[in-house]
């Protein structure tokens, strides 16, 4: 019987599925609507289509799901109804927000509102206790206050709880007693406590982690164990499930209820790790990674090969400092709806139409107008270009959108109104592209821009050609891209802990404390998840910075206990690494060491996709039809040919205007655009001269 291997990613308005039988190469998809009433069906639902196409639920040896349950919680603010227990005195710091102000974006906006705090001032309540920097206790924990505030909770009718203290971080004691106070008082709750969440420096972010953790924990718990319940009743028996993390890595499905703040960005972690391995098969260094899916679109920068890790998130207004591949994230995606705002002008975006009820085309009960009605009515997408012709798209009804919430009002015609669509969200996708480079302090003509998600290849070729960026990389299935970089990773588990000192006076015997309490923790992790502990490869860090420096750097430590000799080592790799990131370093000046950090990396079995059959350059062979398709720079129709890319073959070349069609995604190619297929199958769109084959 075949062994598969499965990757099924959750979006907001599909739900894809890519599997692989390692031993033959065999590869089957599928891509159903994602039911954001519960997830865990649509996962079924793509399993099914697996099933009926002649797969052995009992073959499949390896599955890992990316999901948006946690994220969706957030969105939507379907989480629990979430305390708050903070040291007295400090309730303000989680209204404060770190003190920080709102995005450019928003001050400009007079209708601005600040985002809503997931554990309110009405449910927050200080406990008496203290302790100082290096953790000692200078106010011992008043256990009646914890119980009194527990009490008072509980009457609120709280259905999990956040423990923040000063200072844990260094001595879980006093938080670790609040837990044990709560578990028999209300045995119910979920309870948060940071010094679990983030052992790390910095009160609010460690403060706004452990509340999201609260917030969307029960929610997370809850629906892995309904969808683990219906895996086994559907006759999927192996061991080997697992979750996606946000930091690009895998885990088991039953660690990850215990840990839902690590899976808010799951699909698109997945994507960027698919970029990743991208970079490496084509030896492609800077890539830069636009999924637009249903409802957002996710970019990354993979630079020299690899992607930036960041500890700065934030979904919905909501900060997250759980360590995390570096994705930005805004609304615009194939079911964004398009309004027209109190100062009478149009904008896309954020809001989406999302699955239910999609699109006005889609025919499912929506009346608004989005990106896809746009696509539609403009030659992008055909009548039955969504899901290979199993969703027929309907033109009267994107047509009734548009004019009704848009043209009439504005005065504009149809197609005036849906090119005004495409162009204002091609613009708010380009700005944050540039901004994404801008940061980086890159030069967009040295990247390639891979384009996935359901939309991603619909507007990667004008927005490439919008900042100059040379090239455009489709992958075969870019509309389940995220899915196959589900199976493209390895688990992966990182711990911190923060204990400051300076380098010089660090004592090496405390250093390989810390690591050896962070690899206590793996340890345990490791064999809750069922493997060896020889499976695991450790890789040990610092975060370092200069005195009064407000930003640490993460500098590798040897492989082993360190000892005396290797702070003059770790100092000098330090200083190195922020001469390359900053362009300077001070050597004479001391350094801190402020986080330790402890990877744990597990080989897992990986997807290797195969290469495509090569042909001759011509495309006659893949032509399926012509039909209109509006160019936006020239403001008119042109005649474009449509192509079938499952009878493309490595070589051919695509002289724009033209339209691919797949049954996972669409892509479009300008009239001042070509295209060749590569030997992986992907499909590369530059700017030049068209071929006049």
């Amino acid at each position: 019987m075949a062994s598969w291997m499965v990757g099924i990613d959750t979006g907001g308005s599909f739900t894809d599925l890519i599997a692989f039988d390692p031993d033959t190469g065999e590869r089957r998809i599928a891509k159903v609507p994602s039911r954001p009433d519960d997830p865990s069906a649509a996962v079924m639902d793509a399993l099914d289509e697996l099933f009926q196409s002649g797969v052995d639920p009992g073959g499949i040896e390896f599955l890992v799901h990316g999901t948006t349950v946690a994220t969706n919680a957030i969105l939507e603010g379907r989480g629990a109804r979430t305390g708050l227990l903070i040291t007295r005195g400090f309730r303000a710091v989680y209204e404060g927000r770190g003190w920080s102000q709102p995005a450019p974006e928003d001050l400009a906006d007079p209708y601005y509102v600040k985002p809503t705090l997931l554990a309110p001032q009405s449910l927050t309540e200080e406990i008496t206790e203290r302790l100082d920097y290096l953790g000692n206790v200078q106010t011992p924990l008043d256990e009646d206050d914890v119980r009194r505030a527990v009490a008072s909770l509980k009457g609120k009718e709280v259905e999990a709880v956040a423990v923040n203290f000063l200072f844990s971080f260094r001595n879980p004691e006093h938080e670790e007693r609040t837990a044990a106070i709560i578990a028999e008082m209300a045995p119910e709750w979920r309870v948060s406590v940071s010094s679990r969440i983030l052992p790390t420096i910095r009160e609010y972010p460690r403060l706004s982690t452990t509340v999201i953790d609260a917030f969307v924990g029960r929610s997370m718990q809850d629906y892995l164990l309904r969808l683990v319940d219906r895996l086994r009743v559907a006759g999927i028996e192996t061991p080997q499930i697992f979750l996606m993390q946000s930091n690009g890595g895998l885990m088991r499905m039953n660690v990850g209820a215990r840990y839902p703040n690590q899976t808010l960005l799951s699909g698109p972690a997945a994507g960027v790790v698919s970029g990743i391995e991208l970079a490496a098969v084509l030896g492609r260094r800077n890539l830069v990674t636009f999924d637009m899916g249903g409802t957002s679109t996710d970019i990354s920068v993979i630079r020299d090969g690899r992607s930036e890790e960041t500890t700065a998130g934030r979904i919905a207004g909501q900060d997250l400092a759980t360590p995390m591949l570096a994705v930005h994230t805004l609304g615009a995606g194939g079911g964004t709806i398009a309004w027209i705002g109190k100062d009478g002008l149009m904008k896309v975006g954020p809001r989406s139409a999302g699955a239910d009820p999609g699109p006005a085309c889609y025919g499912r009960g929506g009346e608004l107008p989005t990106v896809t009605d746009a696509n539609l009515l403009l030659g992008a997408l055909g009548d039955s270009s969504a899901l290979g012709g199993r969703l027929r798209l309907d033109r009267a009804r994107a047509e009734e959108a548009v004019r009704t919430g848009l043209a009439e009002p504005l005065g504009l015609d149809v197609m005036e109104a849906a090119a005004g669509v495409l162009k204002i969200v091609n613009n708010n996708m380009a700005v944050e592209l540039r901004l994404a480079l801008q940061y980086r302090g890159v030069d967009p003509r040295d990247f390639v821009l891979v384009a996935f998600g359901g939309a991603g290849p619909l507007h990667a070729g004008v927005l490439a050609e919008e900042l100059q960026i040379p090239a455009v990389l489709v992958p075969p299935n870019p509309g389940l891209n995220s899915a196959l970089g589900l199976l493209q990773t390895q688990v992966r588990h990182l711990y911190l802990l923060s204990d400051l000192g300076l380098v010089s006076d660090y004592d090496p015997a405390r250093m390989n404390q810390r690591f050896e309490e962070l690899r206590l923790r793996a340890v345990e992790d490791i064999r809750e998840e069922h493997f060896e502990l020889s499976e695991a490869v450790f890789r040990r860090q610092v975060d370092m910075r200069y005195l009064h420096q407000g930003y640490e750097l993460s500098v590798d430590c040897p492989d082993r206990e360190m000892v005396e000799a290797d702070k003059a080592g770790l100092k000098a790799r330090f200083d190195e690494l922020h001469g390359t990131v900053y362009g300077l370093s001070a050597k004479d000046e001391d350094a801190e060491i402020v986080t330790f950090r402890l990877l744990a990396e597990i080989a897992v079995p990986r997807l290797t996709p195969p290469p495509l059959e090569p042909g001759e350059p011509g495309v006659e062979h893949a032509v399926i039809g012509r039909r209109p398709l509006f160019d936006l720079k020239r403001g008119e129709f042109l005649e474009a040919v449509v192509l079938d890319r499952g009878r493309l073959l490595a070589g051919n070349w695509i002289d724009g205007p033209a339209v691919i069609e797949q049954l996972d995604a669409t892509t479009v190619l300008p009239e001042s655009q070509h295209a060749t297929v590569d030997p992986f199958g992907n499909i590369v769109i530059e700017r030049g001269e068209n071929h006049g084959s």
